[in-house]
């Protein structure tokens, strides 16, 4: 086994952690030290914000610019924090940022083992800030921290105020959604296989009678959630976990390993880690990809770009500082499958599960302006295929992602880029997923126009409970989702949702355009003005397809160009 005994993150590390926060949340860069209790528990006393979107939403030109200011003034070099009349907090040397911890979520340290909780910042205040030039004494094993399976044992309530309230909310979490909430479940095999559809009176297509999947006619017609089991068949991505008839003994088993793993406070990260595996062998599991992938950066955000090694990331989740952060920092990489990434061969190890309908933007023509996109007679497209090699590469918006985050992690309240549909399959790790029908009032989901997204942590804290009581409207009430390894969620278009991670897990996503459902309109509208190139392209691609039924339904500025 592989162990890494400097656990503790080196001065150029807690740099590239910083630099990577302070792009994620650049108000919480001078966090002020006080926070607000809301009723809605959306703000502190400057509101926190979400983990980068999953998909690429994110900040905007005066967001980016508080961003630069930020990674310009800080951190504190070693001499100046040692200097500074007012050291910072614990767990710091001059690059963490303590607002990332303000909403408390977990619980953090402990002085006397785990029969109480203290405040993290209080008991050990300057004793812990030995600053960044030390190398000899900065060995995180003197932390009195608790860690997931010693804070287990302890009974706490779900209280918003209690220090202990993730430990308690995981398993909370940890169980079965009720039925009237649950996600319907379907079994690739017979969701692949393929029934009548009769399209005459549907936008979709202009076929009339023909065949589709039995997924395709109930879920993406009907826009409706789901989870798949099964797709994940073939899949050399797909870990190995061992089978157990007695899932509470395997459990507890589990978290025995992990008592012996963590002693002494040394995270094992091996191929055998339990920690760093969730169990499994083989595929993508945390422990694989760091053993395969360990020096190679991954990309946190399609907005911001920033990025970190993997290396750096497995120290960071294992450290104090990942451990306590309200929402700790997740990766989100769409370009994991670039040509010139040394992660592309993971394209090779996953394949699009067949249940789902041909992907529409796979259509669209490279080179195309608006001069070209009218449809062409046979003739007219003979003459231009030498003119094709010299064509204008028209990139693809983000559409395929590797998640990885530790427990507390995961995607804030959203709708998907663009109105395209999206499946999301487990390969290691637990996810929890509230859906909400597409007319649900974004304000009363914590989706307010010009303020953060609310971290999915703290929102399953300040919302979960309205969301799923009586009194909250049918006509609105969310489906819910326990995902678990080797499972598919599908999310439909134009469905504001979010995920907790409830373990550190290890994802792998796709969004895609249907020509089923009911927001294929709506879809060409959001594709023609926020990717205008990407437009025409796809409008030429259609017509060159002889989809001409679905490059008619563009926008009319698309279609003048005919």
């Amino acid at each position: 086994m592989a162990y890494v005994h400097d656990r503790f993150l080196d001065s150029e590390e807690r740099y590239e952690i910083f630099v990577v926060k302070a792009a994620e949340r650049p108000h919480l860069v001078h966090w002020s030290g006080a926070c607000s209790n809301d009723s809605d528990g959306t703000t502190c006393e400057k509101v926190e914000s979400a983990n980068a979107d999953e998909h690429g939403e994110g900040h905007d030109d005066h967001e980016e610019k508080k961003m630069d200011d930020a990674i310009i003034q800080a951190p504190l070099s070693p001499t100046d924090e040692l200097s500074s009349p007012n050291p910072p907090p614990p767990l710091t040397d001059g690059s963490d940022l303590p607002g990332w911890r303000c909403q408390r979520i977990a619980p953090c340290m402990n002085s006397k083992g785990a029969e109480r909780h203290v405040d993290i910042e209080s008991p050990l205040e300057g004793t812990l800030n030995i600053g960044a030039g030390s190398t000899l004494m900065r060995w995180e094993s003197q932390f009195p921290f608790i860690s997931t399976t010693l804070c287990e044992r302890n009974s706490c309530d779900v209280d918003r105020n209690d220090k202990c309230w993730w430990y308690s909310a995981k398993r909370r979490f940890d169980l079965d959604p009720l039925e009237d909430r649950a996600a319907p479940i379907i079994d690739h095999v017979d969701a692949a296989r393929l029934v009548s559809y009769d399209s005459t009176n549907s936008t979709d297509s202009k076929n009339g009678q023909r065949k589709i999947t039995l997924f395709c006619r109930e879920y993406e017609v009907k826009n409706r959630p789901v989870k798949v089991v099964g797709a994940t068949k073939g899949w050399s991505a797909m870990p190995s976990y061992k089978r157990c008839e007695d899932a509470e003994k395997h459990h507890q088993q589990q978290q025995l390993d992990n008592e012996i793993e963590i002693k002494n406070n040394w995270i094992d990260v091996g191929g055998m880690s339990t920690l760093l595996s969730g169990g499994g062998k083989g595929g993508w599991t945390f422990a694989n990809l760091l053993s395969r992938f360990g020096n190679v950066s991954f990309r946190f955000s399609d907005t911001h770009g920033e990025m970190m090694s993997l290396q750096t990331y497995a120290k960071y989740i294992t450290n104090p500082e990942g451990l306590s952060d309200d929402s700790p920092l997740g990766i989100y990489d769409s370009e994991f499958g670039d040509e010139d990434s040394p992660t592309n061969v993971l394209l090779e190890e996953y394949s699009v599960p067949k249940c789902f309908s041909p992907d529409l933007f796979d259509y669209v023509e490279d080179g195309a302006t608006a001069a070209n996109v009218a449809p062409k007679e046979s003739a007219e497209l003979e003459d231009e295929e030498e003119e094709e090699d010299d064509a204008t590469h028209i990139p693809r918006p983000p559409y395929r992602w590797v998640l990885i985050g530790p427990e507390r992690s995961g995607t804030g309240m959203h709708v998907d880029p663009l109105w395209t549909n999206a499946w999301v399959t487990v390969l290691q790790g637990k996810k929890r997923w509230l859906l909400f029908p597409p007319d649900t009032p974004y304000a009363e989901i914590g989706m307010i126009d010009d303020q953060p997204q609310i971290p999915s942590s703290i929102w399953f804290r300040d919302f979960y409970d309205k969301v799923t009581s009586p009194s909250w409207p049918e006509e609105y009430k969310p489906v819910e989702v326990l995902q678990f390894p080797g499972e598919t969620v599908y999310v439909p278009a134009g469905w504001p949702h979010l995920v907790l991670n409830l373990e550190l897990t290890v994802a792998v996503t796709h969004n895609y355009a249907s020509q089923h459902g009911p927001f294929f309109e709506r879809m060409w509208k959001e594709v023609a003005n926020d990717e205008p190139d990407f437009a025409l392209g796809w409008y030429s691609g259609l017509w060159k397809a002889g989809r001409d039924d679905l490059a008619c339904k563009a926008p009319a500025d698309i279609m003048s160009n005919r």
